[in-house]
C-alpha cells in the first residue's frame, strides 16, 4: 500500500520537475527580447499547470498577474515551483512605472528561491556586470536614440547604467537584471526612459 502511494506520488510530482527543466524560458528571459513571449506561447500549456496564462494572439502569450501597476499585486507565485538546472523558480514578476519627465520603466521576469550569487553562478553564460555586491548584477545593457529606427538598439557602453539612473533624454534603455530585493530574488528584464506606445507594442506585446 504504501508502495503505491509512493508510485502515485512520484508519478504527480514528476512531471513538474522534469518538464520544467525543459523548458526554454531562462534563457529565453535573459536575451530580453519579445522572443519571449513565443516561447511562454509554444509553451502554454505546461505552463498552465503552474499559473495563468493568457493569450495575445496565435503566435505569443504571457504570464499574467492582477496589477503590474501596484507593487502589493505586480508579482505572482506559483502552484508548484519550476526548476531551473539547480534554480527553483517560484514566480513571475511584472511591473510598470510612469514617472514623468524622469520616464516609464518596464520590469518583467521570474522569482527565484536562490541565493543571488547561486543565481549569477548557475547563469554563467550571461556576462554580468557588478553594480552592488551581491545585491544587483546587470547584462547585456542596450540603448537606443528616439529618433533609431524601432528595430535598433546598440551595445551600451556607458559605466553606470540600470534602475539606480535615469537614461539620458531622448534615449531607451534595455537590460537584465539580477536584483536582491527584501522579499524575493529577482531576474527580470528591464526596459526604461522614453517608451512610446509603437516601441512598447513591439518589446512588450502582453502590454495592450
Amino acid at each position: 500500500m504504501i508502495k503505491n502511494v509512493i508510485i502515485a506520488l512520484f508519478l504527480i510530482y514528476y512531471p513538474f520537475v522534469t518538464s520544467a527543466d525543459k523548458l526554454p524560458l531562462i534563457d529565453s528571459l535573459t536575451l530580453c527580447t519579445p522572443n519571449f513571449f513565443k516561447d511562454i506561447y509554444s509553451n502554454k500549456e505546461e505552463l498552465e499547470k503552474y499559473t495563468n496564462i493568457k493569450l495575445i494572439d496565435q503566435n505569443q502569450a504571457y504570464i499574467s498577474v492582477e496589477n503590474r501597476s501596484d507593487i502589493t499585486k505586480n508579482y505572482v507565485y506559483f502552484a508548484h515551483p519550476m526548476t531551473y538546472k539547480n534554480l527553483t523558480i517560484t514566480g513571475y514578476y511584472d511591473s510598470a512605472m510612469d514617472l514623468g519627465k524622469m520616464g516609464k520603466y518596464y520590469f518583467w521576469g521570474f522569482i527565484i528561491n536562490n541565493d543571488i550569487d547561486q543565481i549569477k553562478e548557475t547563469l554563467n553564460f550571461v556576462e554580468w556586470k557588478n553594480m552592488e555586491d551581491n545585491l544587483l548584477y546587470i547584462a547585456n545593457p542596450k540603448i537606443r536614440n528616439i529618433n533609431d529606427d524601432l528595430q535598433t538598439w546598440h551595445k551600451n557602453t556607458g559605466t553606470v547604467v540600470g534602475v539606480k539612473t535615469i537614461p539620458a533624454p531622448d534615449t531607451t534603455e534595455k537590460l537584465l537584471l539580477l536584483e536582491k530585493s527584501p522579499n524575493m530574488n529577482l531576474l527580470i528584464c528591464s526596459i526604461q526612459g522614453i517608451v512610446t506606445s509603437e516601441l512598447i507594442k513591439q518589446e512588450r506585446p502582453d502590454i495592450q
